[in-house]
C-alpha cells in the first residue's frame, strides 16, 4: 500500500496570511467608521438645506416664515411655543393626525421630510402679533451619530457647519435665538452654541 503525498500550508505561511489580514482590517475598519460618519453628516446637511427651501416657499406663499411642529398637522391659528422647537426623523409630510413634520404660521402650513436619526431645531423671530408669523429664522440639524452640526439663517445665503459631538443628539441649547431680519443679524457665523462649536460658512 502506497502513501499519498499530502501537502499543506506551513505554520510560517499561515502566520503570514493572518498578519496580512490583520493589517488590512486595521486599515479598513477606521476608514469604514469615518465613511459612516460622513454619511450621517450628509443626511443632516441635506435635511437643513431642504428645510430652508421649505421656509422660503412658505414665505413666498404667506409672506411669513413658520414655526416647526411634529406628529399632527398644526392649526394655523395656534400660538408659538417660544424658543427653539425640535423635530426628529424619520418624518415625512402627511395629512392631519398622522405623524409628520411641518412649518406653520397663521396663514398656512408646509410639510417637510427628516431623515432617520436626524434632529432639527427651528427658532423663529416674531416681533409682533400674530406670534407665529416669523420675520426671520435660524435652523440647526445634527444626526445623532454624526460629528457635525449644520445650520441656516434667513439673514444669510450661506450654509454653516460646526463641530459637534458624535453620539450626542441635538438639544434646544444648540440652536441660537433668531434676531431681527436685517442684513447684519447673522446668528451663526463664528458662534459656538451648546455642543455645536464654531459655526463657519461652508
Amino acid at each position: 500500500m502506497t502513501r499519498m503525498n499530502q501537502k499543506g500550508f506551513t505554520l510560517i505561511e499561515l502566520l503570514i496570511v493572518v498578519a496580512i489580514i490583520a493589517i488590512l482590517a486595521a486599515i479598513a475598519i477606521p476608514q469604514f467608521a469615518a465613511y459612516r460618519i460622513r454619511g450621517f453628516n450628509a443626511s443632516a446637511n441635506s435635511d437643513v438645506r431642504n428645510l430652508a427651501t421649505t421656509q422660503e416657499a412658505l414665505f413666498a406663499d404667506t409672506q411669513a416664515y413658520g414655526d416647526a411642529a411634529q406628529a399632527v398637522l398644526p392649526a394655523t391659528t395656534g400660538a408659538a411655543g417660544g424658543g427653539a422647537v425640535l423635530v426628529s426623523g424619520p418624518a415625512n409630510p402627511a395629512t392631519a393626525a398622522v405623524a409628520g413634520a411641518y412649518l406653520f404660521n397663521q396663514r398656512g402650513t408646509a410639510g417637510f421630510s427628516i431623515s432617520n436619526s436626524v434632529i432639527m431645531g427651528v427658532a423663529g423671530t416674531a416681533p409682533g402679533a400674530p406670534a407665529i408669523n416669523n420675520t426671520a429664522y435660524v435652523m440647526v440639524a445634527k444626526h445623532t451619530a454624526g460629528n457635525a452640526c449644520y445650520g441656516r439663517d434667513s439673514d444669510s445665503t450661506s450654509s454653516y457647519r460646526a463641530q459637534g459631538l458624535a453620539g450626542t443628539p441635538l438639544a434646544t441649547s444648540d440652536v441660537p435665538a433668531s434676531t431681527t431680519g436685517t442684513a447684519t443679524s447673522d446668528d451663526l457665523s463664528g458662534k459656538t452654541v451648546g455642543n455645536c462649536a464654531s459655526f463657519s460658512a461652508q
